[in-house]
């Protein structure tokens, strides 16, 4: 209260003050915020709390005259505001525990400039400390909300106070009581009593837990517009909760989620029954309400992606059974022709003589079948078999002919935790564009050109924490992969009926991913990716590790001063290597953000990403070398889609350890001939990483 009165003293000084010069002020421009004294805290954060803001630069001025959508408006100054500001300042430093904070100010006016300049000196003090926390009335609650509420604290002593942490530990423990049956908690707003003797803060929670609630009936309702039923037993089973359970907010959101990974369903929410209570009822009625989608459905299928570290062009037709078996098994046949580096593509000749087997064709084509099963020993897990059969062109003297049998498992076993294990028995040819040439080829590589029989078993576990799919910019998402080759085979030795070689190998891979925005806006966000693997045979392995499991550098979604499977420590880098150590900073700056639109162009869709990547691939982990490290850098070019941004991104080579010494760094060739000359475009849709 003592604060708010001298604020309010303040504001009716400087608005008595100015108020006789208005035609003066009132126009001047604010060409400078500064802080000094601020230590806590950096300048951008105590800017985000003011509303007095300073004027752009003359340029974006300039653009503003011609539209308000494309520059920014000049700030001229308010001493309402400012008055105003002073308050929040000294509010946002008592909300983060500096109770005797001081904040002086001063005004510099140039009226023949029509400017002026507004500077803080901020006298912090000391910071007070949390002395004790406190709950009231959580006496004779269950051992198992007890154990959740000590266990998974936001706030503890001797943390700094800060009063959104204090919001966010209430909303935590109102959410521990609504997920424990305490649908009717009630709180009070939490207290922080201040020690004068020692500057710290004892803080109480307060709360009425009110009665605990169980899970009551549970009805199914499915839209009556559409034709399509879906069994309501399939529905129930895929709900973490039923008739008896403590009443859970989370396992009401989980088991939407539960329905909507169905694939079957336009829409799916659960709802409580809204009825009177009594004190002798303890039940909450449960009504599921679904839209079921179309069963069977024919999708063609044109785009682009980044498959691959490269930019594809893809034709595809698909068939869908979404409730195949009247359990919402999902059945997809698939046909689908994919052109990799399409610019580099003679369609003269392709179409005149050579067909797909043409040298400047790399791509595949693919037919597939698979079913997947939704419902495997729990409604966390899913079983997908399928059989492919692929051409796989990625060589202008040979292509890979493949038959593919695959047996996968995925399992949801935390919130942000996934588990995949997939069991493949794939076929893998070596067949020649040329006779002549490819028999060269294969006899200088001293490549079997034999067929080889792979059995490859992996396990992947991802935690995603990402807090968006397609414009992350927070979270991390990390994965690890295990991988196996060889095992079955060398034990059941001929039980598949062949004598064709097989590999043994063994592989990890992990790669992290991780994003921050510091301007807590969106205005530039920082994205950092790190991706590694190794692969190596063992016991006297008849084959080597199969083309479709190296590891490939070069591309959109590698180092992008290559382009894809164009960069690689051997020769003959299309081969691939056995080890990988790749890595990425970009950051995406939102600079349009506010820009508006110009007729049909949305300027506020654009973005620009600086970039930097790294990396090489090895044909042997043992062979790895720092100086071989390759580096590249660029810019990027974004429009937001609902699907992810439409990406282009120019790479140029900033050290390239293929170069000989002393033309290896950008700064020791030509810029513009050889550096900005030689740069690689490449095109895709969503964030690289």
């Amino acid at each position: 209260m003592r604060y708010r009165t001298l604020y309010i003293a303040l504001l009716c000084i400087i608005v008595t003050g100015l108020a006789s010069t208005q035609d003066r002020w009132r126009d001047l421009e604010v060409s400078r915020i500064q802080f000094e004294g601020n230590e806590a805290f950096r300048d951008d954060a105590l800017l985000d709390v003011m509303r007095v803001k300073e004027s752009p630069a003359a340029f974006w001025k300039f653009l503003y005259t011609i539209s308000e959508k494309l520059g920014d408006k000049p700030e001229y100054f308010d001493p309402v505001l400012y008055a105003q500001d002073c308050g929040r300042l000294a509010t946002f430093y008592q909300d983060q525990g500096f109770f005797s904070a001081r904040i002086d100010t001063l005004l510099k006016f140039d009226f023949g400039k029509k400017t002026v300049s507004i500077s803080f000196l901020i006298h912090e003090g000391r910071r007070s400390l949390i002395d004790s926390i406190q709950h009231v009335g959580f006496e004779g609650l269950p051992s198992d909300l007890m154990e959740e509420i000590r266990s998974n604290a936001l706030i503890e002593v001797g943390d700094p106070y800060v009063v959104d942490r204090v919001v966010s530990e209430q909303a935590r423990l109102v959410s521990a009581f609504f997920n424990n049956g305490f649908a009717d908690v009630r709180v009070e707003r939490p207290t922080a009593d201040r020690y004068l003797s020692t500057n710290n803060v004892k803080v109480t929670f307060g709360l009425d837990p009110g009665r605990r609630y169980v899970f009551g009936p549970i009805s199914v309702k499915q839209d009556s517009a559409v034709t399509e039923r879906v069994d309501d037993a399939v529905i129930l089973r895929h709900l973490d909760f039923g008739p008896g359970d403590f009443y859970s907010q989370a396992k009401r959101a989980d088991s939407e989620r539960n329905l909507n990974r169905l694939g079957v369903f336009e829409t799916s929410r659960i709802e409580p029954v809204i009825g009177v209570r009594s004190d002798s009822i303890k039940d909450i009625p449960m009504q599921v309400y679904v839209r079921p989608r179309p069963f069977q459905e024919m999708v063609p299928e044109i785009g682009v992606s980044d498959e691959n570290n490269a930019f594809n062009i893809l034709l595809g037709l698909a068939y869908n059974n979404r409730n195949l078996f009247g359990g919402a098994q999902n059945l997809q046949a698939r046909l689908q022709l994919q052109l990799q580096s399409i610019q580099d593509v003679e369609f003269g000749r392709v179409f005149n003589r050579t067909g797909l087997r043409d040298s400047s064709v790399i791509g595949n084509a693919e037919l597939s079948l698979q079913i997947n099963q939704p419902y495997f020993f729990n409604n966390k897990t899913s079983f997908t078999p399928s059989v492919s059969f692929i051409v796989e062109k990625r060589h202008k003297y040979y292509f890979n002919p493949i038959l593919r049998g695959r047996f996968g498992v995925t399992s949801q076993t935390a919130r942000y935790t996934t588990a995949f294990i997939e069991w493949s028995l794939e076929r893998i040819g070596y067949e020649s564009i040329n006779p002549t040439i490819g028999g060269i080829y294969f006899d200088s590589l001293s490549i079997d050109r034999r067929p080889q029989l792979n059995s490859i078993l992996s396990v992947t576990l991802q935690r995603d924490k990402r807090n968006d799919l397609f414009y992350p910019t927070s979270g991390f998402m990390h994965s690890v992969t295990v991988e196996e080759a060889g095992l079955i085979p060398s034990v059941f030795g001929g039980l598949f009926g062949s004598d064709l070689p097989y590999s043994k190998y063994l592989k990890i891979a992990g790669r992290g991913q991780w994003y921050w925005d510091p301007t807590q806006n969106e205005a530039s966000i920082w994205a950092f990716r790190l991706y590694g693997g190794v692969a190596e045979l063992y016991g006297h392995s008849p084959a080597p590790v199969p083309i479709t499991r190296r590891f490939y550098g070069g591309g959109s979604g590698s180092v992008r001063g290559w382009k894809a499977r164009e960069l690689a420590v051997s020769k003959l880098p299309l081969e691939g290597g056995n080890a990988v150590l790749e890595g990425s900073i970009e950051n995406r700056w939102n600079v349009l953000r506010s820009a508006g639109r110009l007729g049909f162009v949305e300027f506020n869709r654009f973005s620009f990403v600086f970039f930097f990547d790294f990396g090489n691939v090895w044909t042997r982990a043992r062979e790895f070398k720092a100086s071989e490290i390759a580096m590249a850098s660029g810019l990027g070019l974004r429009y937001a889609t609902v699907a992810g941004p439409i990406r282009i991104d120019f790479g140029f080579r900033v050290y390239d350890p293929a170069e000989a010494e002393g033309r290896q760094w950008i700064m020791e060739k030509k810029f513009w001939k050889e550096t900005l000359g030689n740069f690689v475009l490449h095109f895709g849709i969503g964030h690289s990483f």
